[in-house]
């Protein structure tokens, strides 16, 4: 038995605090409930959680992922529709949660909603873990009275990011592999294989063809200045975290990106496809307008297209309507302005925007499984001449060795 410190409130409404006694967390939750009192924290007394606690430097706990948090927006969702109130709700996936640090979030927003908070506001306490898209859709749930029903369509949306993700990574785990198996070896060439030559070499005492000078070369360098060659590579990466962390390099950056061959494209309908589905969930789930582009211009992480959406949304404040200022500027493509001129003519702008968001998503996936294969056998391709390449140059000496007897 361990003894577990708990806030509760009772029958009559009273916030009380003490200690019980059982074999684990959900046994001592089960007990209080017994007793009659409601708990809004459970925790381990001081010596169980020192037993409990990990050693300083020792054990390794995994954070809050979107997949915790898409997980338990969809079981919110789900035990809101079973007609739960929110309390017992976060009571229940309290109880179901299987990671730790996600247990103590809720226990935290649990005790804000008992104290007389809302969900947006206890929400909103923690910033890290739910986004303003987050907060501002459960906020116009709570004033709308649909939670359950927006909870629902942000539960969608997160899924279909946690797909879209999981089908980036996977198209991408090849090639990534692919290439640095391909540097792995290059490294291994360089500092093991050609300097066991060159002592071949240098005991036949003769002139050594251009491309094997070449080759010693750079084995030669590789192996002598490797530590300059890493802090080239890391002074690059800061140089670029540097420009990248102000506003004015960053635009500059994502500029570039979106003009690159192959991936420009990839990039721009990547970014129109999520601030659409940003503003279909905004908008769907009731907040205002002019609020969703607020939000929605956060959310985007491509400065091009936020700096484009600052100017709709200056015009639409202004009295224009979506369409008419997203023509105007060429960072919205046409198809996009259509929908979304059918959707203010129709009533069903929610519906354009989904559409159209589904159609870059699927735009860029089979793009994206273009470039993944044209990059796998030119990597193989590279590969195959750079090895190449070097055994041709280590086997020249021998030819010529061969020719002259």
């Amino acid at each position: 038995m361990a003894e577990f410190v708990y806030n509760a409130v009772d029958d009559q409404g009273r916030t009380v605090s003490g200690s019980v006694e059982a074999d684990d967390r959900t046994s001592a939750l089960a007990r209080l409930r017994t007793m009659g009192m409601y708990p809004t924290d459970v925790s381990a007394g001081i010596a169980n959680a020192a037993e409990a606690a990990p050693s300083a430097g020792g054990g390794w706990r995994r954070g809050i992922s979107n997949a915790d948090l898409t997980v338990f927006t969809r079981q919110l969702a789900s035990l809101f529709a079973a007609g739960l109130n929110l309390a017992r709700c976060l009571d229940t996936l309290i109880q179901h949660a299987e990671n730790p640090k996600l247990v103590a979030l809720l226990s935290q927003v649990q005790q804000a909603v008992s104290g007389g908070s809302s969900l947006h506001e206890a929400l909103r306490e923690h910033p890290k873990q739910f986004s303003d898209l987050y907060v501002s859709l459960v906020e116009a749930g709570e004033t709308s009275g649909q939670l359950g029903s927006v909870l629902d369509r942000l539960a969608d949306t997160m899924e279909r990011q946690q797909e879209y993700r999981a089908r980036v990574r996977t198209a991408m785990a090849y090639p990534i592999l692919l290439m640095v198996a391909g540097a792995g070896v290059m490294i291994f060439i360089l500092t093991f294989l050609v300097p066991r030559f060159e002592v071949i070499f240098a005991a036949l005492d003769q002139e050594l063809p251009a491309p094997t000078k070449v080759l010693m070369g750079i084995s030669t360098g590789f192996k002598e200045y490797w530590w300059a060659i890493l802090i080239g590579i890391v002074a690059v990466l800061a140089v670029f975290r540097l420009v990248r962390s102000s506003e004015e390099g960053a635009l500059a950056l994502d500029r570039l990106k979106m003009r690159i061959w192959l991936i420009g494209r990839l990039t721009h309908r990547e970014a129109i496809a999520q601030f659409c589905r940003t503003m279909a969930t905004l908008v769907g789930g009731g907040v205002a307008i002019l609020d969703a582009f607020d939000i929605a211009e956060r959310a985007v992480s491509n400065r091009v297209l936020r700096q484009a959406i600052q100017q709709v949304r200056a015009a639409v404040k202004g009295g224009e309507n979506l369409s008419t200022p997203m023509a105007r500027s060429p960072v919205f493509p046409a198809l996009m302005v259509n929908m979304v001129a059918v959707g203010e003519e129709t009533g069903k702008l929610v519906e354009m925007l989904n559409r159209v968001a589904d159609s870059y998503d699927a735009e860029v996936q089979s793009r994206l499984q273009q470039i993944v294969s044209l990059v796998e056998p030119l990597v193989i391709l590279v590969m195959g001449v750079v090895v190449g390449s070097i055994v041709i140059s280590l086997l020249l000496p021998v030819m010529e060795m061969s020719t002259a007897f």
